[in-house]
């Protein structure tokens, strides 16, 4: 008897492990469903990897969706990830009208080249629909550095983070709107800027050893140029258009909003910042 009472608490111990043995099966089963789900949700990129240390640009072209490209050294090498929006939504319905639809589907082709000096990576459409229906997919791109971006989309926003050079982005079609367009920029930028939406904001937060000759154009919206920084030459407010020369730069940066806002912030730390606006 006594020896039955002091094995007791071993037995206690030994059942309380044996409960908590199904819950660690499901954690361990939970991990490996949001892995494989994550690596569902990738564009594979041919070519040889992007890594840190050489010059990369990029070319990216999404017809019906968000764009959202982040340029930092912690990543080690370029990774894309896509998301079909209201994805649980959409094969929901696809399975009520008995639609094959398929949302971690081949959406994108994503190719790295390189001429030896600028390495390219190109990220475009495939033909990918459900009945003639293409929904609409959300595209982020994390890149150790880019010092140049190309932009095409519709029916999203577009974000673009720690980016370098030349920037390029036209959000909107003629058949389907645009959506916000919001630059954060590392500490200085002396390349050309160009970012127009036909709805939404655009605003480009840049810090305080960036220049350019400025043009912010919003029939419909607001024009304004917030900086503490530099000096503003030439410049030349009227309703829906701002003009000026900042720090004495040549680069152009050209802002146009045909329904929204078009705002340039300067900032001490613009990677860190955000207007808000695109959300």
């Amino acid at each position: 008897m006594h020896n039955a009472k002091a094995l007791l608490p071993l037995i206690v111990l030994f059942m309380l492990g044996s409960a908590a043995l199904p819950g660690c099966t499901r954690m361990g089963g939970l991990r490996a469903r949001m892995a494989a789900d994550e690596l569902a949700h990738q564009v594979p990129i041919v070519g040889d990897p992007i890594t840190v240390g050489r010059l990369n640009a990029i070319i990216i072209d999404n017809p019906y969706g968000k764009v959202k490209v982040y340029a930092k050294s912690m990543h080690e090498e370029a990774r894309i990830h896509f998301r079909v929006d209201k994805e649980s939504r959409l094969r929901w319905r696809s399975a009520r009208m008995g639609l094959d639809f398929d949302p971690t589907g081949e959406y994108f082709t994503a190719v790295h080249s390189n001429d030896g000096e600028l390495s390219t990576l190109t990220i475009a459409p495939t033909d990918l629909s459900v009945d003639g229906f293409r929904p609409p997919v959300d595209l982020t791109v994390y890149i150790p550095q880019c010092d140049g971006l190309d932009i095409r989309n519709a029916g999203g926003k577009v974000i673009i983070v720690g980016v370098t050079g030349v920037i390029n982005v036209e959000s909107g079609t003629s058949i389907r709107e645009g959506g916000h367009i919001e630059i954060r920029t590392q500490e200085g930028q002396i390349e050309s800027i160009h970012a127009t939406t036909n709805n939404g904001h655009v605003t480009l937060v840049t810090g305080p050893t960036s220049a350019g000759t400025i043009e912010l154009i919003a029939p419909r919206g607001k024009t304004s140029f917030n900086s503490r920084y530099g000096i503003v030459n030439h410049s030349m407010p009227s309703k829906g258009h701002w003009t000026g020369i900042w720090n004495d730069g040549t680069n152009e940066i050209r802002l146009s909003s045909q329904d929204g806002d078009a705002t340039v912030m300067v900032v001490e730390n613009p990677v860190m910042y955000s207007s808000g606006k695109t959300r």
